[in-house]
């Protein structure tokens, strides 16, 4: 023996019944008591709110024979007919099924026959978005001027998938998401008229799970009644839901918050060993981070927890910083914990990097001191090692053994000083410019290669970078590509790859510094035409020497 479904068996049967969504129930009522029933209408909105229900409403109200206000009257063989679904005018259509063109132009086809019972043919073309685009051009001349007997209705929960020249030839209604205290008087309706003992507190947390959902939530009512034998109370609904572990997300956020990363993957895993639905813990704890963050931006007000949980949140609302809360909330709320529920490692990754996040950092060291200007006739070669072998080694500076020490060589080369010896290409400086140290540009390097910004790796776009140098209060990157050039102006457009860039400036360099993109060809000279051909000069800069000065000959 088959039975009706809690959603089906209460569906709203008049415009008064249905839950939430008076501002379209108003206006269709008021247009079907006027005689201003339009030929096409577009009801979009989340799922479970009601549209398709109200086009069936509606669909008996243009029909109904009853009197002018107390359409649908319910209870005229036309209104009784829609209701058991044997009214020959009302057409159901489901686009996700029935999306070709071949259908449409079956429906263009009979829309010209005239009603075979009431007044008007009425089209319902649910999930509407589904209509390929062939299928949505054929139907738009029929849309736009139907015959007068027909009128089409089009619910869709994606209406940004409609084509707009379908949009704008239909009168658009929008369904909004039901809210808690809605939902739950309409549960408690249905508990007083299927004679059902239920807990207001049990109800509440099927509301709030439903999110924003009616049918959700009925499905769900219907579950716990058919799975107890109609006693609805909390305990019976979280077993159900898998919920009732608010005590071990709780803890679990503890840990976050005081930066304790291995107790919080331990917290995780004992859950896992548990049985825990670890989806329904880290929507637990992605609520409770929600709830907190809040608490610290004063919004008490608009929380609806227990008591002991408010309080225990309120206490750690105290004691951490906001900017904690939204580091967790940054890395929790993301996770996808679809590909495998079961698996502890997605909420074990996002632990950890909150805590590589979260760590502390080094504090910046002092800004750099600006370098004297040496004498332009002054050489000081670094002194050469006798243990250094290698091609640099054979061309280096050296004195004779039996000599006497003496003041070094002069060169007649392009002028060149000691300096600390860098692991990378020297770079260089000339005019009021300053230079950049290889171990600075490797630390920033190293720092932005592990961020993705929108579309490419910043760390990998500075690789391509041939000249990096201080102009004042500014860094100066010079690249040899254009693409690469345009790739990181387009990373440092976005204000939180600028600002991570900024960051990262300053932990390398030690102050702060504005940034500035160029190609090769616009840094100064001493950048571009570098006097490497002399094997002198090339032994000298590969010891840590750097240019001070070129003279032509």
């Amino acid at each position: 023996m088959s039975s009706q479904v809690f959603y089906r068996k209460w569906r709203p049967q008049g415009f008064d019944q249905v839950v939430g969504q008076e501002h379209v129930t108003t206006t269709l009522a008021n247009a079907v008591i006027h005689g201003r029933v339009g030929h096409s209408y577009l009801f979009c909105g989340p799922r479970g709110t009601g549209k398709t229900s109200t086009a069936r409403i509606l669909a008996k109200a243009v029909n109904c024979t009853g009197p002018d206000e107390s359409r649908p009257c319910g209870s005229c063989s036309r209104c009784v007919s829609v209701q058991e679904g044997r009214f020959m005018d009302l057409i159901e259509m489901d686009a996700a099924s029935n999306r070709g063109i071949d259908e449409v132009r079956n429906v263009r086809d009979k829309v010209n026959l005239a009603p075979v019972e009431g007044r008007y043919k009425v089209y319902i073309i649910d999930e509407a978005h589904m209509l390929t685009e062939h299928a949505s051009n054929a139907f738009l001349k029929t849309l736009e001027e139907p015959p007068p007997h027909v009128v089409f209705i089009l619910c869709t929960t994606e209406p940004h998938k409609i084509l707009p020249t379908i949009i704008s030839r239909c009168q658009r209604f929008d369904f909004r998401r039901l809210t808690s205290e809605s939902m739950l008087e309409r549960l408690r309706l249905i508990c007083d008229m299927e004679g059902i003992e239920a807990d207001t507190s049990a109800l509440k947390i099927l509301a709030h799970f439903s999110s924003g959902s009616l049918r959700d939530a009925e499905n769900l009512l219907e579950q716990v009644v058919v799975s107890y034998s109609g006693a609805v109370g909390v305990n019976e609904v979280n077993q159900m839901l898998g919920l009732g572990h608010g005590q071990q997300a709780l803890e679990l956020i503890n840990y976050l918050l005081m930066g304790n990363t291995s107790a919080a993957v331990a917290s995780i895993n004992r859950a896992a060993w548990d049985g825990v639905d670890l989806r329904q813990l880290h929507k637990e704890a992605v609520d409770l981070l929600r709830s907190l963050l809040l608490l610290q931006c004063g919004s008490k007000d608009s929380l609806d927890l227990p008591s002991e949980t408010s309080h225990a949140l309120e206490d750690l609302a105290s004691r951490v910083p906001i900017t904690s809360t939204m580091l967790c909330l940054k890395h929790m709320a993301p996770v996808n914990m679809k590909l495998d529920s079961p698996s502890p490692l997605p909420l074990e990754l996002a632990v950890v990097e909150i805590s590589l996040e979260g760590a502390p950092r080094e504090a910046p060291g002092p800004a750099p001191k600006p370098r004297p200007t040496p004498s332009p006739r002054t050489v000081a070669p670094p002194p050469v090692s006798d243990s250094r072998d290698g091609p640099a080694a054979d061309n280096a500076i050296s004195k004779p053994a039996d000599s006497d020490p003496g003041p070094p060589p002069q060169v007649e080369a392009p002028l060149v000083e000691t300096a600390t010896p860098m692991p990378a290409v020297p770079v260089l400086s000339n005019g009021n410019s300053e230079g950049l140290t290889g171990s600075q540009w490797a630390s920033l390097v190293r720092a932005l290669s592990r961020y993705k910004g929108k579309r490419f790796n910043i760390g990998a776009l500075l690789r391509d970078c041939k000249n990096q140098y201080l102009d004042g209060d500014t860094l100066v990157i010079a690249f040899s590509h254009k693409s690469h050039l345009e790739r990181m102006q387009e990373e440092l457009d976005d204000p939180q790859g600028m600002r991570t860039v900024e960051q990262a400036i300053e932990k390398s360099l030690g102050t702060a510094y504005r940034l500035r993109l160029d190609m090769t060809e616009g840094a100064p000279a001493a950048f571009t035409q570098g006097p490497d051909q002399s094997p002198l000069v090339r032994a000298v800069l590969n010891w840590g020497g750097r240019i001070l000065e070129e003279r032509a000959e």
